[in-house]
């Protein structure tokens, strides 16, 4: 049942995103702290995935679920494009993303009463460094395991 349901947001979410040219996405969990936070919302609009750039917030399916996550890297394998995503939290990468489960591109963030446009050089210049930030946790991590065992 809760599936279904899942599925069906999945499908009003889209249809939003189509008719409205853009879809407030509203933050859930730690995956994307601290630029990110549970109650923080981003705008998402339609983008093609050849627009997405390595720092980007973008906006996909992930199963039965919808994820926004920072855009790492691409990857081309047997004709087809793949994103690589992370969250700027998590210690791993996510699984490769299909092109066509691609949603959207998170262009602005709304936390309390500031907005801040991600389209724009501050914007861009802090997808950059969560980009950087996220690497080094993820050695960081890698290395305290290593140091372990």
């Amino acid at each position: 049942m809760q599936r279904t349901h899942t599925k069906h947001h999945l499908a009003l979410r889209r249809s939003e995103l189509e008719r409205e040219g853009a879809l407030w996405f509203g933050i859930k969990g730690h995956s994307m702290q601290p630029f990110l936070r549970t109650g923080d919302r981003v705008l998402v609009r339609p983008c093609a995935v050849e627009g997405l750039a390595c720092g980007d917030l973008v906006l996909f399916t992930n199963g039965a679920e919808l994820c926004l996550h920072r855009v790492m890297a691409w990857m081309e394998q047997g004709g087809r494009r793949w994103l690589r995503t992370k969250g700027d939290w998590c210690g791993r990468w996510d699984l490769p993303v299909a092109a066509e489960s691609v949603i959207g591109k998170g262009v602005m963030m709304h936390r309390g009463d500031r907005l801040l446009v991600l389209d724009r050089w501050p914007g861009r210049l802090l997808g950059v460094f969560g980009v950087c930030r996220s690497i080094a946790m993820g050695w960081g991590l890698w290395l305290k395991w290593r140091l372990q065992s």
